[in-house]
């Protein structure tokens, strides 16, 4: 089965009851032309794509009170063309029906990086620090961001689905340490939103 969410996507080809590994791919968009005048002066960071993959559980629970529970280890990477190193994500979720064709879930996760990775979108060096008047910066690597989100789904008929969702994330480590997010923006962020599905049956 194809999951694609945004800029991200998975393809589950396990044949196990339950268990989920695959293939995975991710968008990540980079860093120019912003509307901030000091961080416009901090290196450029290419929109690159990353690469990897994914295993997981699933229990889906049919009793007298049904909910399904998930929980999945994703490792992208994009092969030291914009960054070096890798991405690591640890997600889990709770779906629970509220009526027939309403459906309430939340789920929490974490991301480790690579210090190659903090280096290429937290990182402020030497020259960036001359022209932008920031403080040099060199990170490590390690715990980045953790998240939460809350989400409703209705569904609309057979395939369409609708559906509303709040997203917190919090960055954490050398991440929310650097000055780009001290200085010019803000280790706390809050995203919602609607939109539709279809599922392929």
């Amino acid at each position: 089965m194809l999951e694609w969410y945004g800029p991200y996507a998975q393809l589950n080809v396990a044949g196990v009851a339950g268990f989920q590994w695959g293939p995975a791919i991710a968008l990540r968009l980079g860093r120019r032309n912003v509307d901030d005048p000091v961080i416009a002066q901090i290196h450029e960071v290419h929109t690159t794509v990353e690469g990897g993959g994914y295993v997981g559980y699933e229990y889906d629970h049919v009793g007298n009170f049904p909910y399904r529970l998930r929980g999945t280890l994703t490792v992208v990477t994009n092969a030291g063309a914009v960054y070096t190193g890798a991405r690591v994500a640890l997600n889990a979720s709770a779906w629970v029906p509220v009526g027939v064709r309403v459906f309430v879930g939340a789920g929490v996760g974490a991301t480790w990086v690579s210090q190659g990775f903090n280096e290429t979108y937290y990182g402020v060096t030497p020259a960036d620090s001359a022209r932008s008047g920031l403080r040099a910066f060199h990170p490590n690597g390690g715990l980045q961001q953790v998240t939460s989100w809350a989400a409703a789904v209705y569904q609309l008929d057979k395939s369409w689905y609708g559906g509303a969702m709040i997203y917190y994330q919090r960055l954490t480590g050398s991440a929310a340490d650097s000055p780009i997010v001290t200085q010019r923006g803000n280790r706390n962020q809050v995203t919602y939103g609607v939109g539709l599905a279809y599922a392929f049956r």
